[in-house]
């Protein structure tokens, strides 16, 4: 019978949707996928879309990454659609009334990993519906599962750690067909593919094609078998990201100035919007500014009447708590301690700002600190090729294992010139004493 995946378009989305769909296909079930358009869907379940799946045929449907806040929806289809739920999300007090719902975080659930990214979760359901069917385990696309966990930035400890680590291993070994594409037309061929490299290059190039066209472009790059087309969705996502780079750095730009122009009014919490600023950039935005200026930031994109904003956290302050406070003048809100979106009418957008710049003077310094501990200090004799290899094997890094950090003190810059194409990198000549670097 007819099955349907349901998925997410961001990048966790777009592998956990993959690797299930490959994995069916393996089965030899008659499933296709669908994800929501970011823009005029928007996040999750979606009750117009169930309406088209449903006309269309479908007898399953399975989410991933997705739908454990989606009671109502579930129950306004549950006698004509079965659905299975697949979610990493932190569970509602009404769990929805599935046929099942599989997510580590739902209460009574005695999994102990409860860090598994959607795709991760997926990923147990393969494994546990291999197992049963041949007595096998299941191993196969650990680059796909390890793409969408780094992505998702979820803590790389426990289980995660295990499948990243194997992941990378296929990734430089023999990866994905849309993955070897992609790391292609990144430029990475001669590189060893690290976390580092998923998070900041091969990521966002998917990401993409949920920010600005569709995700289903990416999910297209991951299910192929044919080479040409692999290397024909890997370059349009290429330039689909430039094309993203563009308009975040024109956005970007508008937002630091304002900050700026804002003075002491951003002194504890960053609250900018533009007219017409491009919804699936602003994220992205909020995550540069709160950097840049080491304090949360919120960015809202206006259209007409209402203005969709995305929140990023820093160091310890919690942003999704900040925005509770002003919950009296939403429309809506939600996610997490790092990172969260918002919605409000343009006619309260001032005095949200106004009730937030409140509610942030007390956050003192210390609990917007992004940098962390420093593992400890070094000198420049100490950094040699057993040090990187001590470090090369703490690895995977990310959410909860963190790079180390070291502070080298009295250091002279001795020469310091822009290289590589562009100058995009920066050469340094760093003096200590009798020593260099």
């Amino acid at each position: 019978e007819p099955i349907v995946v349901y998925g997410d378009y961001d990048v966790d989305g777009i592998t956990a949707t993959s690797l299930l769909y490959r994995f069916l296909k393996k089965c030899d079930a008659q499933v296709s996928y669908y994800i929501p358009e970011r823009q005029s869907e928007g996040y999750g379940l979606n009750a117009e879309a169930l309406e088209h799946i449903i006309e269309q045929g479908a007898k399953l449907v399975i989410t991933v990454d997705c739908g454990i806040s989606s009671h109502d929806i579930v129950a306004g289809v549950k006698d004509r659609l079965p659905m299975i739920i697949t979610d990493h999300h932190n569970a509602p007090e009404i769990i929805p009334n599935s046929v099942a719902v599989i997510n580590p975080k739902q209460p009574g659930c005695l999994y102990e990993d409860k860090n598994l990214s959607g795709v991760g979760v997926a990923f147990k359901l393969c494994q546990a519906l291999w197992l049963k069917r041949t007595g096998q385990p299941y191993l196969d696309d650990l680059d796909i599962v390890a793409l969408g966990t780094v992505a998702d930035v979820v803590p790389l400890i426990g289980e995660n750690r295990v499948i990243v680590e194997a992941g990378l291993r296929k990734m430089n070994d023999a990866p994905n067909l849309g993955i070897a594409a992609l790391i292609d037309v990144a430029g990475l061929n001669d590189k060893k593919i690290t976390a580092g490299h998923i998070g900041f290059t091969l990521a966002p190039r998917l990401n993409a094609a949920g920010r600005v066209t569709h995700a289903t472009r990416a999910v297209e790059l991951l299910t192929t078998a044919d080479p040409d087309t692999a290397q024909a969705v890997a370059e349009e996502l290429q330039a689909t990201n430039m094309e993203r780079q563009a308009i975040e750095r024109s956005i970007h730009e508008e937002a630091r100035l304002d900050v700026v122009n804002q003075g002491e009014g951003a002194d504890k919490v960053i609250v900018v919007a533009g007219e017409g600023w491009h919804p699936g950039v602003i994220g992205i935005v909020a995550s540069r500014l709160s950097k840049r200026f080491k304090k949360p930031a919120i960015v809202f994109s206006i259209k007409d009447d209402k203005a969709k904003g995305s929140a990023r956290g820093i160091g310890d302050v919690d942003i999704l708590e900040l925005i509770r406070s002003q919950e009296d003048i939403l429309l809506g809100f939600g996610g997490h301690k790092g990172a969260a979106g918002v919605s409000i009418e343009v006619q309260h957008l001032e005095r949200f700002r106004a009730n937030l710049i409140e509610a942030a003077r007390s956050l003192s310094q210390e609990s917007m600190d992004a940098d962390g501990d420093l593992l400890g200090e070094i000198s420049v004799d100490q950094i040699d090729f057993e040090l990187l290899e001590i470090l090369e094997n703490q690895e995977p890094y990310g959410q909860k294992n963190p790079k180390p950090s070291f502070l080298l003190r009295n250091i002279l810059v001795k020469v310091d010139r822009l290289i590589g194409k562009d100058g995009q990198h920066l050469k340094l000549i760093l003096q200590e004493g009798n020593n260099a670097l």
